[in-house]
């Protein structure tokens, strides 16, 4: 009875995840005696892994009419590959299930840093796991990650079925897929455009090439901005933008966050004039002409009819905390019609873009393999059954010979008349005029790739090989080996053990004593050494930041009025380094809307030992769901090692320095509460201006400098200054693995754009995970564009 019961009940589990969101993939349930622990718990995802955090969401059904009490649950997940990595970790989180509820949902961001073979979960309460065994989760390969290269979401309508209009269709995604994931020419040579059916189908059975995509369904969008960081690149019809905007204005400023951390959105079926008030100075005329071609928690209570969307979660997901919001009354100017940026500047064309084709090479068809030696290793393989037979150069030329949409060729200035782009912060929106420009031309999609579009580009991080930038940011001044003074000790030893000794039991006659005195005294000076090297770097827990913090004034989020001053997109990012002496049971306690990744030194996984992973124990690294922030401890936080993050966290703030342009010259007024070291700043003239020893509150007069002072600034900064590291550091230092933030930030300093500026001052104590501790060369550069 028990059996058919819990058969019911998972049975009707899977009815309600699948009404709520085509998208959402079931992973399982939990706990395993449902009927005892009163209620069941289903586990589900969406489509896509990579690393970031992976969305997860939890509902609860109580078994019965309602939940009988408030249950205070605490869930832990331990993910896990095939074989065990050096960073196997668990996360766990609390979820408080309010009495007299029937359903009830909690959106979770679960951290991902290793490709997902299995995953178990517990539900404890009261100290006590709920279930006799542990459950397990089923982790399905659209769920796996497949080390693509590109990861892109693909936004739809909710009135996707009924609508007429022709951006509502769902987007053919072949010519997207060979250009951005290098994947396979279409062979449907005789099919312009995919039908819908056909599209999601295409999505649906894509196992080749590099690229994934995830659906996103425009009432299931993501309540923190880190549920979009597995992603590269959001394609969105404009007009779903606009709507998103006026219905759904706190998921649209997610949506902004990512963006200005360097995500992309292109979206189509978009005006491409910006209202004249907004239009940057640099804007190029428009041609007529277009390219054409063919939580914290939310309550679910009761049922929504079949076929029906599910209604927006209005509340955050766990650790997330509502950004600031403008004054009441306040006017904000429209997203989208921000400034525009220059199309000739913004996107490379490609006259002949089947030059880089491959064309010479098969046309792969053969799906992507994972093999989990060699640090955990993806390929293809052409020769496998069933792959296509054909080369890409005879596929292609199939494709012209019936004028297919795809391998259509345009003039540059046809090509950049249908464009348009509006740069946020450091990531952009590209804007296409055309309402369905799927497939779209290869030239087309070529045209749009930027630099540094990959995760792996952007994020600076590779668990799979490791990250040498580890050791660009270590402490000097902790960890190393005091030579000098072990030279000066052993001098002292060898002194005292040779002619003091000797001499001196000779004159006694007692020379035996020396076979007991030489062995003890070598233990003893032994055990002085060690104790000298472990007292040399005190008992002080240290921390070492540097801090990047980029304004963007440009594009404002809401205009001044009612005596407060603008606000605008802020972009902090930060490498951490952080290093315990005795006390590290506090961990590291980073804020909930925190893109935290931690740096690795060596590979992902042992390339000769390997053993299964294990989830039947939590691992050495735990990630703890506190309120609205993440704790990280275990080995996360090893005692007497450095450790290394890399924190990013896009907000919404005003501007902390304010500069003013006249006659005169340039006047700066500093509103930190830190003074300003060094200031430089280029204005709307192309003249470079300087000052020094800002204080809070304080206005100063800058004098004009005769070279680039925003690069001498950012000397040092951007890329630790190497000479004083010790030696050992400086073999394996590499600045190979910068972010993309870091890379744009060395760029804009070695070429700033007028009217810019860059200054130093210190880290705020906000921004210290670990709160007790000796800061050891932190330092913050500020940095952006002025209106």
């Amino acid at each position: 009875m028990r059996r058919l019961l819990r058969l019911v009940v998972v049975s009707l589990g899977a009815l309600i995840v699948v009404s709520a969101g085509a998208e959402e993939i079931q992973l399982g349930t939990a706990p395993s005696n449902p009927a005892q622990a009163g209620f069941t718990m289903f586990v589900s995802t969406e489509r896509l892994g990579n690393e970031g955090f992976q969305p997860i969401m939890l509902r609860f059904r109580a078994i019965g009419k309602s939940f009988t009490r408030q249950r205070q649950l605490r869930i832990v997940f331990r993910p896990r590959t095939q074989y065990a990595t050096e960073i196997d970790f668990q996360f766990s989180c609390q979820v408080t299930v309010p009495q007299g509820v029937k359903n009830y949902g909690v959106p979770v961001q679960v951290p991902h840093f290793y490709r997902w073979e299995s995953c178990s979960v517990q539900v404890i309460e009261d100290g006590r796991r709920l279930g006799k065994v542990t459950s397990r989760l089923a982790i399905p390969a659209s769920v796996q990650d497949w080390g693509q290269y590109m990861s892109i979401g693909v936004m739809v309508p909710r009135d996707a079925a009924t609508s007429t209009d022709t951006w509502t269709r769902f987007p053919d995604l072949r010519s997207i897929a060979t250009i951005l994931g290098e994947a396979a020419i279409s062979e449907k040579a005789d099919v312009p455009r995919l039908s819908e059916k056909q599209s999601r189908k295409f999505l649906d059975d894509l196992v080749y090439g590099w690229a994934r995509f995830r659906v996103i369904d425009e009432d299931a969008l993501q309540a923190s901005w880190i549920g979009y960081s597995q992603l590269d690149l959001i394609l969105a019809p404009y007009p779903l933008l606009q709507r998103i905007e006026q219905e759904q204005p706190d998921r649209l400023a997610e949506l902004k966050r990512w963006v200005s951390a360097g995500g992309q959105i292109w979206a189509y079926a978009a005006p491409l004039q910006a209202a004249p008030s907004q239009a940057a100075p640099n804007d190029i005329s428009v041609d007529s002409e277009a390219v054409r071609g063919t939580g914290r928690a939310v309550q679910v209570d009761g049922e929504r009819p079949e076929g029906s969307r599910p209604a927006a979660n209005k509340n955050p997901p766990l650790g997330v905390t509502p950004l600031d919001r403008s004054p009441a009354g306040a006017d904000r100017p429209s997203w989208l019609g921000g400034a525009r940026g220059d199309v000739n500047k913004s996107f490379r064309y490609w006259a002949k873009p089947s030059s880089t084709m491959t064309l010479s090479q098969p046309n792969d068809t053969s799906a992507i393999q994972y093999q989990p030696w060699n640090y955990g290793t993806y390929y293809s393989n052409s020769y496998a059954y069933g792959s296509s037979e054909k080369t890409r150069k005879s596929v292609y030329e199939d494709l012209v010979a019936v004028k297919h949409p795809m391998v259509q060729t345009v003039t540059k200035k046809k090509l950049l008349a249908g464009l348009g782009v509006m740069p946020y912060g450091w990531g952009r929106v590209v804007l296409i005029e055309q309402e369905d420009p799927f497939p779209g031309s290869f030239q087309l999609w070529k045209s749009l790739e930027m630099d540094k579009q990959k995760w792996g580009e952007r994020n600076g991080v590779d668990y799979a090989t490791g990250n040498d930038s580890y050791w660009a940011w270590l402490m000097s001044t902790v960890g190393q080996p005091p030579v000098t003074m072990f030279v000066i000790l052993n001098g002292l030893f060898v002194l005292i053990m040779g002619p003091l000794l000797y001499f001196g039991l000779r004159r006694r006659g007692r020379l035996y004593l020396l076979y007991f005195l030489a062995p003890a005294l070598a233990f003893f000076a032994t055990m002085g050494l060690f104790f000298y090297a472990f007292l040399s770097d005190g008992f002080d827990n240290r921390a070492r930041i540097r801090q990047l913090t980029w304004i963007d004034g440009r594009h404002p989020v809401s205009p001044p009025g009612d005596g407060q001053p603008r606000r605008v997109p802020v972009i902090d990012q930060s490498r951490q380094t952080y290093y315990t002496v005795v006390d590290n049971q506090r961990g590291l306690r980073f804020p909930g809307d925190a893109f935290v990744l931690p740096v690795h030194h060596s590979e992902m996984m042992n390339n000769y030992n390997y053993y299964s992973a294990d989830d039947s124990r939590p691992g050495d690294y735990l990630i703890d769901q506190v309120g609205d922030g993440r704790l990280y401890s275990g080995d996360f936080l090893p005692t007497r090692t450095q450790v290394h993050y890399l924190v990013t966290r896009p907000h919404v703030g005003v501007s902390p320095v304010e500069i003013r342009f006249d006659n005169q010259g340039v006047s700066l007024t500093n509103h930190l509460p830190t003074p300003l070291s060094i200031v430089g700043v280029r204005d709307d003239q192309g003249k470079y201006w300087i000052t020094r020893n800002v204080a809070s509150e304080a206005t100063v007069a800058l004098e004009q400098a005769n070279s680039n002072t925003l690069s001498m600034i950012a000397l040092g900064v951007v890329d630790p200054d190497s000479s004083q590291m010790p030696t050992p550091y400086q073999n394996r230092v590499s600045m190979n693995d910068r972010t993309g933030i870091e890379e744009r930030v060395l760029d804009f300093s070695r070429n700033p754009q007028r009217r810019s500026f860059l200054a130093l001052t210190e880290v705020p104590a906000d921004q210290f995970a670990l709160r007790e501790c000796v800061q050891d060369e932190c330092v913050r550069m500020i940095g952006g564009l002025l209106p």
